[in-house]
């Protein structure tokens, strides 16, 4: 059976159903038996109605197509179409053939008091013959004379939950007798608008969800892709009023807590937007109560503003922009006294959860530029400060140059004073000289140090292999006749087999060289020193340990620090120049190494230093 044939039986059915149900102003209506059939071109003409109100998906469209059908059906001269609206109890008429606009204006503010209210209450079709000498229509003669119509008959338009959703009001300028046949055309013919018309209002409803959440999508992404401040204030207050189609907006930002600036869409000229001190005005009620604000009467409101009022500001809408427990701002939207759309509670939910993700976008935005502020600057400090090593080091290497040859001659006649080479010298004098070519071997460690320290620090080192046994072998050798001079038992612990070390050995016997001799230097007659030498995996861990002086735990963070000399070593045989410890912590991270230090203050320092080693082949 094809669509035609179904539309057509289903009618059939419903009428009969009908027929049954009719009346007039709530009492049965006795035209005829109320089985009358219907004649054939009665339900011809049905049928094809129903089949020309299928398939539309626009009310201008549907309404030359119910004129069409009224005019066929029931022969009507004039027809006007009220729909009702339950949200603001009021009437309005979308399309009316043959009547005044003061005529449908006037039903549309006075419907309450007319007999058509009993429509919207009981769901009734009402006829009335003559209603030019109606009792029930004295309230509407002075409008009903000058129209001219004699009989009048309203069909109810039954809405999707089974209320008023208005009515179909016919007309005949001569008096029309009520017809059985006539009232069940006219209720099916208005259940089939009703029908059209919630088809319709579905339709476009759909589609405006539809709309609507693609708008939101693209809030969302422009939420999460905008990547400056003031282009995403600009564009949320923007799309967010094309959301809910208000007629301008604003969003409040907040500043400094106590001053809030304005970002404006649309927004009537003459008003000045200029910053806002806490607390006046709405947009800090909102931001203060974190609640959303929603006025249908603007002007009433206490805080009203007169520069709002007076653009025509009627509908309001003011939702916080919240970030966490933080309110950044407020998000403002007005419509205007000539717009015929009214904000809803669907509106403000939505947005509500616009002003959420806002809040959190515009926090995120204001987090990174104040990262990237910070990056800027710390970018700036770096390279200054690099500017600044590559000055030192360039000024440490020229001073080491330039020292090291008038320090050598110094040192060179020094030696050849105390050497009497030149004449024999008294006791002041050999002391003198001696003094002299201490005070230059000073100075000559010291730029050594800053040599070897700068070396350290800027250039690449050598990779060799070290066998580390044979290092410590070396250490022993050469300190041994130091430590039998000095009382000071040298010692070794090794482990084997051990890793090597790829490495640079000139560096890496410094760092050692200034280990061992800080020991001797706090380590007194009859104490201890012992290297120990041990493997954790691959890596390398050698020990240089002593039961000297030990360093006080208050200074023990200090002493890998530039020119830093533990203070108060009584028994210290001889000052350094505060380069020794850097210079071996800089060495050994040079080889991806560390370097560690514990000690206790009379029972002696142990520094551990830790290195990448491999084993050998073979």
């Amino acid at each position: 059976m094809d669509d035609f044939a179904k539309t057509k039986d289903a009618l059939i059915r419903e009428l009969q159903q009908l027929r049954s149900q009719v009346t007039t102003l709530g009492q049965p209506y006795d035209g005829g038996p109320a089985d009358a059939p219907l004649d054939v071109r009665q339900l011809t003409a049905l049928t094809k109605a129903a089949e020309s109100l299928l398939g539309i998906h626009d009310l201008p469209s549907l309404w030359p197509r119910v004129e069409t059908a009224v005019k066929t059906l029931l022969q009507a001269d004039r027809m006007a179409l009220y729909l009702y609206d339950n949200d603001t109890n009021s009437l309005s008429c979308p399309y009316a053939i043959g009547l005044s606009a003061e005529y449908v204006a006037h039903v549309n503010r006075s419907f309450e008091n007319s007999p058509g209210n009993e429509l919207l209450y009981h769901l009734a079709p009402m006829w009335a013959e003559d209603v030019q000498n109606d009792p029930a229509f004295n309230h509407m003669q002075p409008h009903i004379q000058m129209e001219g119509f004699r009989s009048l008959a309203i069909f109810p338009l039954i809405n999707s939950q089974g209320g008023s959703g208005g009515g179909l009001a016919l007309y005949w300028d001569e008096i029309r007798p009520v017809n059985t046949n006539w009232l069940n055309t006219g209720y099916t013919l208005a259940h089939m608008i009703a029908q059209a018309i919630n088809t319709i209002t579905l339709f476009s409803q759909t589609n405006e969800s539809l709309l609507r959440e693609k708008q939101l999508g693209e809030i969302s992404r422009m939420l999460n892709t905008t990547p400056d401040l003031p282009t995403l204030l600009g564009s949320i207050i923007k799309m967010v009023a094309e959301l809910v189609h208000a007629d301008a907006g604003l969003l409040g930002l907040v500043i400094e807590r106590e001053m809030m600036t304005f970002y404006p869409h649309n927004i009537p000229n003459g008003v000045n937007l200029r910053p806002a001190p806490r607390p006046r005005g709405l947009a800090w009620e909102v931001v203060n109560s974190r609640e959303p604000i929603f006025l249908t009467d603007y002007p009433t409101h206490p805080e009203a503003m007169q520069k709002w009022i007076d653009v025509g500001v009627t509908h309001f809408m003011g939702v916080p922009l919240r970030a966490g427990d933080r309110c950044l701002g407020m998000l403002a939207l007005f419509n205007l006294g000539h717009s015929p759309i009214q904000f809803t509670q669907r509106d403000l939910d939505v947005v509500v959860s616009v002003g959420r993700q806002a809040g959190i976008a515009i926090q995120n935005l204001r987090l990174l530029a104040e990262t990237q502020q910070r990056a800027a600057a710390l970018a700036a400090a770096l390279n200054r400060q690099a500017e600044l090593d590559m000055m030192k080091n360039n000024f440490t290497q020229s001073v080491s140059h330039e020292l090291r040859s008038p320090l050598g001659i110094i040192y060179g006649h020094a030696e050849l004073l105390a050497s009497e080479s030149l004449g024999p010298l008294n006791d002041d004098q050999r002391q003198s000289s001696e003094i002299i070519m201490r005070r230059v071997m000073m100075l000559t460690n010291l730029v050594d140090d800053l040599t070897a320290l700068l070396a350290a620090e800027t250039q690449e080192l050598r990779r060799e292999e070290i066998d580390t046994i044979m290092l410590v072998y070396s250490l022993l050798a050469d300190y041994r006749m130091r430590a039998n001079d000095l009382g000071i038992a040298l010692e070794a612990e090794i482990e084997e087999p051990m890793p090597w070390i790829l490495g640079d050995s000139t560096h890496l016997r410094r760092v050692f060289d200034n280990l061992v001799s800080n020991a001797f230097k706090y380590t007194p007659a009859g104490g201890r020193i012992i290297l120990r030498l041990k493997a954790a995996g691959e890596d390398v861990i050698i020990e240089v340990a002593d039961s000297g002086e030990g360093i006080p735990e208050d200074q023990l963070g200090r002493i890998f620090e530039r020119f830093y000399q533990v203070e108060g070593g009584s028994k210290r045989r001889h000052k350094g120049t505060g380069l020794g410890l850097t210079l071996v912590k800089e060495i050994v991270e040079a080889h991806r190494g560390t370097v560690g230090v514990s000690s206790q203050v009379g029972q002696g320092t142990t520094f551990t230093i830790t290195i990448p080693g491999f084993m050998p082949k073979g």
